[in-house]
């Protein structure tokens, strides 16, 4: 499973702050882990497993490691003026327990973005539970970057979506409007998502509720594929370019 995220940085803070980037993202993590205790722990990607073990991204509960942000700052010493990224492993080498995340920012006229990928024991399974879950941990997301989308899907959806140029639905989008029944017949749920004032930021429209999206049924693909059509028809899916 993979989550994409991309979002226009709120230009008061400093951009390079390796530090407000990892805290940032520790909501995330946190439910990340809850989900799946092979998600708890992370590492700086390295040339090798011994080099990245090395550098735990976390020393404490939301806090980032002395050691890691020490690397990241001499990694960058030289850059300043660059767009900036952190990768980040979960320790674990069997494929069905990987996992990765990263993050690029400081990135000037281009939007920030957030990957996060997920190993899966197989095309119909999810380490992170059913749709209600994953919608959970897409809020949380939404909530800590105020993104343009967030996109939940097997990464070979991205070969089965209709638009090259814009988001693709796969099993979850969530996009920063409200969208009604009205709008996405073809959605199987509208989840809203809510600001801590109760009021609602955004959509998440998810395609399959009773089984774990895959690739590989065609039913579930065709239904992606009709709720990215019937947004594109009420220019309700952004374009890559104009983010």
């Amino acid at each position: 499973m993979q989550f994409i995220t991309q979002y226009r940085e709120n230009k008061d803070i400093a951009l390079s702050d390796f530090n407000f980037q990892l805290a940032r993202l520790w909501p995330v993590i946190d439910l990340l882990a809850v989900k799946d205790t092979c998600l708890s722990e992370w590492f700086l990607q390295g040339n090798t497993e011994a080099d990245a073990r090395l550098y735990p991204v976390y020393e404490a509960t939301a806090t980032p490691s002395t050691a890691a942000i020490a690397v990241l700052k001499e990694q960058y010493r030289k850059e300043h003026s660059l767009p900036k990224t952190i990768g980040m492993w979960n320790g674990q080498t069997a494929k069905k327990d990987g996992a990765s995340i990263v993050l690029t920012f400081d990135t000037g006229a281009m939007p920030g973005d957030v990957d996060i990928s997920i190993g899966e024991e197989s095309t119909t399974s999810s380490r992170l539970g059913d749709s209600d879950s994953v919608a959970q941990v897409i809020a949380v997301i939404a909530d800590a970057y105020a993104p343009a989308y967030v996109t939940a899907a097997p990464r070979k959806y991205s070969a089965k979506q209709v638009f090259d140029d814009k988001p693709g639905v796969g099993w979850m989008l969530y996009l920063p409007k409200v969208i009604t029944t009205q709008q996405v017949p073809e959605a199987r749920a509208l989840i809203p998502v809510l600001e801590a004032g109760r009021k609602q930021t955004g959509t998440i429209i998810v395609s399959v509720t009773d089984a774990v999206f895959s690739v590989d049924n065609p039913e579930h693909v065709e239904i992606a594929n009709r709720i990215e059509i019937r947004l594109v028809d009420q220019d309700l899916l952004p374009r890559y370019a104009d983010l």
